[in-house]
């Protein structure tokens, strides 16, 4: 069954939803929010960070839009140093390293990386290879930090990993084939040319020897970019698979055969070997526009699977020094800087240690683990100084570890729609040789030679371009125009699968929340009621402190304006516990219940905030919602979709966040495991399930999903095991793929009727003896280019706005 489209029967809700476009992306958002003229939090940061350097003519090279840049993860560069230690300077001063790069799209991108690059003293010279993906590093170590430059450009939504990535010869090897198919046609056109205009055996040599060479250019074209069709079939049938090559396959080789026995039965005249060439590279340039997007799209992300980059420093023998992930054993003194990855199960040693635990369990709220107690591997360091861990297993037996490599892809994800197209494949072919042979046998009773052109004209006219040109220009159209939204597909089947989806399986941290918390509003007006100087002591105390809380203080102080500054304010943070601040005789605390007054309680998630032990603001945090999450939550439920919500967080946490979208309680799951949210995917699915996540968490759902889609473009391994990454605030990428799935559907089911009526037409003039094989040779490609032009049409036409 189809899923109901999503888009459809909204006019009204479009028409009240005031489009604005974005300063940055240029795309287009229709939603209030605080970020000014721009889409996201990203697109903001960008454009400031290239006004402030004086890099405007970034916006002169893109062009009118462009995919919004993610908002990133701080690296810490841990992989970078044994690359750096393997990679020694040369004799002459200089040092190379060549890295994949992540998120470069255009020139632009090109342009902005080396104009940051010659801004750097001892930079010597920056390549960046766009289409791979790829940069090549050469500066003076004496005088330039290639840490500090990748740190710069990560600012920009950049990210830089090993060099892992294959320079995949599929395209490559697709473009060699098009080349060569195309120089054939063209220039077999050429001599065909002299035979219409009436080149004659009475004009001498030139006649034959054009012949023979357009023979010698069909059977080049036939050998070199034939053969992808035909071991593609053949292989195919080998399995018992009608592929859709095979329709293809048997046109090029009938329709060569024919115009041999033509130039062989009648002359160089009667053959159409230009019209085989000319078929053959538009079946080549079809399967290159096939591959070409989905390479492209897989080459815009780092390689690594995140178990290959992942590092951590360890101390051993009062050394520090950075390690491999594999090499930690049981009782390793492991040193977590502030945003590395815990890779193992670790026992705090020293002070407390602060650590997010969103990707490993989806928990929004950072936890605070005493000395003695055990950090989860796949949790963040989230203080402000190092963390000391012993190893309390090796990586092989971290639960990181099984959950990174549990990436395979599953066999569920097996399309329906591919068994029809190879049915219909099948039918298509056998159909076409029935009716030549019935053609043939009509017609033989007025002579071989008259049955023969009859069968030929059938083969000839017959067109499988719908399959093997306008349905790759098709996807690829509308693969363009995703990108374009910042969406990239990286598995073929997934427009085709979309259309199965009823039900949208959404993880919360970091997917419907932005994964970053806030005051709430009773706070706000807590905050708001303090004096003067007691406000001015919170903002300069919060200013000075990394804890989530403290930072969403002060960007609730902040907003309003510039604070006033303080002077003499002595600021103390405890660990853990909260925040002392001393202003001559008087004391402020801000932290949790037993900090500041010394008693525990049941609401131990407020901070208290107080002066003199007098309590004047208990504070609490929540999740921020992605800007357009209850928006596109409602859309996707009134398009016939069942909208799902999943995390490893608290059940009150979720309950909460699910209510203010509008979920039904029925489809909530809190403190889940990543076990139990697979196994509540499978008991859900009946290949019509789409996970969103962006943890390593939901990593076995995605597994499980019939479909899977991710935001975390720079988290290791989950993109690689998704069928399309998104960048950008909020969830509407999703509403819109699966509004561009249907109208893919659309476009092509409308060629294939046309296809099908055209062929029906065509073959019944050729039984008809209306149509000889000349006239069929001129009919094919004349149909292939009325189908390239509808489908560009079609899928050109302006559509809705993505209004995220």
């Amino acid at each position: 069954m189809i899923a109901a489209d999503p888009v459809r029967g909204q006019a009204d809700d479009r028409a009240k939803t005031r489009t604005q476009v974005c300063r940055h992306c240029g795309l287009p958002f229709g939603r209030a929010r605080d970020l000014g003229p721009f889409c996201c939090a990203g697109c903001k940061n960008v454009h400031e960070l290239l006004h402030a350097q004086g890099l405007e003519r970034f916006y002169e090279l893109r062009g009118e839009s462009d995919a919004p840049p993610p908002e990133l993860r701080p690296d810490t560069f841990a992989w970078l140093d044994p690359l750096l230690a393997a990679s020694k300077p040369a004799e002459n001063g200089t040092q190379r390293l060549t890295l994949d790069v992540q998120g470069v799209h255009c020139a632009a991108c090109v342009w902005l990386l080396q104009e940051l690059w010659n801004r750097e003293r001892g930079a010597v010279d920056l390549r960046v290879n766009p289409a791979l993906g790829r940069a090549e590093f050469l500066w003076k170590p004496a005088e330039f930090d290639l840490r500090r430059y990748l740190r710069v450009v990560e600012r920009f939504g950049y990210r830089f990993g090993a060099a892992r990535k294959r320079d995949l010869g599929s395209t490559r090897g697709l473009v060699v084939r098009l080349g060569v198919c195309f120089a054939a046609a063209l220039n077999t056109m050429i001599f065909s040319l002299c035979y219409y205009v009436g080149l004659t055996p009475q004009d001498g040599e030139l006649y034959g020897v054009l012949g023979r060479w357009s023979f010698a250019l069909a059977t080049l074209a036939v050998a070199f970019g034939g053969s992808l069709f035909f071991v593609s079939a053949w292989r195919g049938l080998r399995r018992g698979v009608a592929h859709l090559d095979l329709p293809i396959a048997v046109g090029i080789a009938l329709g060569y055969g024919g115009s041999v026995w033509a130039w062989l039965a009648r002359g160089p005249e009667a053959s159409y070997f230009d019209t085989i060439t000319i078929f053959v590279a538009l079946m080549v340039l079809g399967r290159w526009l096939q591959e070409r997007v989905l390479e492209r799209n897989r080459l815009s992300l780092l390689a690594s699977d995140g178990v290959d980059d992942l590092y951590t420093r360890r101390r051993r023998n009062d050394v520090l020094e950075t390690i491999p992930a594999a090499s930690i054993e049981p009782g390793d003194e492991l040193w977590i800087l502030p945003g590395d990855l815990v890779p193992v199960e670790g026992t705090v040693l020293g002070e407390r240690a602060t650590m997010s635990l969103d990707w490993i369990t989806g928990e929004s709220r950072p936890r605070t683990f005493e000395p003695g107690e055990n950090v989860p591997a796949g949790s963040f360091q989230a203080g402000a100084t190092a963390t000391r861990l012993a190893a309390a297993e090796g990586f092989s037996a971290s639960r990181l570890h099984s959950l990174l490599g549990s990436g395979a892809k599953p066999l569920g994800r097996e399309d329906r729609q591919d068994r029809w197209w190879s049915r219909f494949a099948t039918v298509y072919v056998f159909a076409v040789l029935a009716l030549a042979t019935v053609g043939f046998v009509f017609w033989l009773p007025r002579g071989l030679e008259r049955g023969i052109e009859v069968a030929l004209s059938v083969l000839v006219v017959t067109c499988p371009c719908a399959l093997g040109l306008a349905m790759p220009l098709a996807n690829e159209l509308v693969h363009m125009a995703l990108r374009r939204r910042g969406i990239f597909l990286r598995e073929a089947s997934f427009l085709r699968r979309a259309l199965r989806v009823r039900h949208v399986l959404f993880d919360k941290t970091g997917t419907l929340t932005r994964g970053t918390l806030r005051l709430t509003e009773r706070s706000l007006g807590e905050i708001e009621a303090l004096d003067p100087e007691s406000r001015a002591v919170l903002a300069q105390g919060a200013a000075q402190s990394l804890h989530p809380v403290s930072r969403c203080i002060h960007a609730a102080l902040s907003r309003g304006g510039r604070t006033q500054l303080v002077q003499g304010l002595e600021v103390r943070e405890f660990a853990g516990r909260g925040l002392e601040l001393r202003l001559g005789a008087r004391t402020w605390t801000l932290g949790n219940r037993a900090f500041v007054v010394g008693t525990d309680s049941t609401q131990a998630a407020r901070t208290l905030f107080a002066r003199d032990g007098v309590v004047l603001a208990a504070l609490e945090v929540e999740e921020e919602l992605n800007s357009d999450a209850r928006e596109e939550v409602r859309r996707l439920e009134a398009g016939g979709l069942r909208v799902h919500v999943l995390s490893g967080d608290r059940d009150e946490r979720v309950t909460r966040v699910a209510s203010e979208l509008g979920v039904d309680p029925e489809r909530v799951r809190g403190a889940l495991s990543p076990e139990e949210k697979a196994r509540y995917v499978r008991t859900l699915d009946m290949r019509n399930t789409w996970m969103i996540g962006d943890g390593i968490n939901d990593g076995l759902a995605f597994d499980a999903a019939y479909c899977a889609a991710t935001p975390a473009v720079d988290r290791p391994n989950l993109p690689s095991r998704a069928d399309l990454f998104y960048l950008g605030d909020g969830v509407g990428a999703v509403r819109v793929t699966l509004a561009w799935a249907r109208r893919l559907a659309s476009v092509l089911r409308a060629n294939l009727v046309l296809a099908i009526t055209y062929n029906l037409v065509v073959v019944a003039a050729c039984l008809a003896g209306q149509i000889g094989p000349i006239a069929a040779a001129v009919l094919m490609p004349l149909s292939s280019i009325g189908f390239l032009m509808m489908t560009t049409l079609r899928l050109s036409r302006r559509t809705q706005a993505w209004t995220s």
